[in-house]
């Protein structure tokens, strides 16, 4: 099978053969409290923490601006 084989053509054949195997998939209600405490255990008992926002990547030698030149900050008593 190959993910082209479901269209919006072909499923409801699939769906008159086999059934709708998602069926009752949002009958169940999970809670969100597992999730939690996995955040907490991650960020108090191995120190992970959030990852900060916006993320913090180095430039690399040799790596162009990474803002149009026009914005680019000029140094100070440039005033060309």
């Amino acid at each position: 099978m190959h993910p082209h084989d479901f269209t919006v053509l072909t499923m409801p054949e699939r769906f008159a053969a086999v059934g709708d195997k998602h069926a009752g998939l949002a009958d169940h209600a999970f809670g969100i409290e597992p999730l939690l405490e996995l955040a907490e255990r991650q960020a108090v008992d191995a120190g992970l923490g959030d990852m900060p926002y916006p993320p913090d990547y180095p430039m690399m030698p040799g790596e162009p601006m990474r803002v149009q030149p026009s914005r680019a900050r000029k140094p100070a008593g440039d005033d060309a």
